[in-house]
């Protein structure tokens, strides 16, 4: 086992020896250098991750780095040989409140959530600054809804890949959420 390798054990009281031997924590990527296979200082304060799934599988895994308004993206192969990030998307930013992205998702539906050049986006992520950024080609991802006052700490689509659900905590008394259909063609 490498050192930045660990077993990994949720409740040691009620798994046997099989149990924790079962599961072994690898590190894969970190900002911090010695800590995991790959250093990333771009790695900062890391949320959502998501990966386009295919049938021939083989996808990089995307991280939504809140404290660095970036999403990286690494390979990952036997579940435990990564590389270093192959992109990275610049997630944009607003002039007040709360940065970064949180939640993110993939889609797989070619006819939801078309962009401003008529593909369907590939990535969508949410943000602390209430917006909903779309991304499927170059480095920098396009705004496209803001939400005033909202501030959006996750993201999940339906299975269908055509409705967002971003759970927002503002400021107040309520927590809720807004269910986000797609722009059509």
């Amino acid at each position: 086992m490498s050192n930045n390798s660990a077993p990994f054990q949720s409740d040691p009281t009620f798994a046997s020896a099989d149990d924790a031997a079962s599961f072994v924590q690898t590190n894969l990527v970190s900002d911090l250098a010695g800590l995991a296979t790959v250093t990333d200082a771009n790695l900062k304060n890391p949320w959502g991750v998501s990966f386009l799934s295919s049938p021939s599988g083989g996808s990089p895994f995307w991280i939504s780095d809140q404290g660095s308004n970036l999403a990286t993206v690494y390979p990952v192969t036997d579940s435990t040989v990564v590389s270093p990030a192959i992109l990275t998307v610049h997630i944009p930013t607003t002039a007040t409140g709360p940065q970064g992205p949180t939640g993110q998702v993939s889609n797989t539906n070619a006819s939801s959530f078309i962009l401003s050049d008529g593909m369907s986006a590939h990535f969508i992520f949410a943000d602390l600054n209430g917006t909903i950024s779309a991304w499927n080609s170059g480095t920098t991802a396009s705004v496209e809804v803001t939400t005033p006052g909202a501030v959006y700490t996750g993201l999940a689509v339906n299975q269908a890949d055509t409705m967002l659900t971003p759970p927002t905590t503002a400021p107040g008394p309520s927590t809720s959420s807004t269910v986000c259909s797609p722009r059509s063609t």
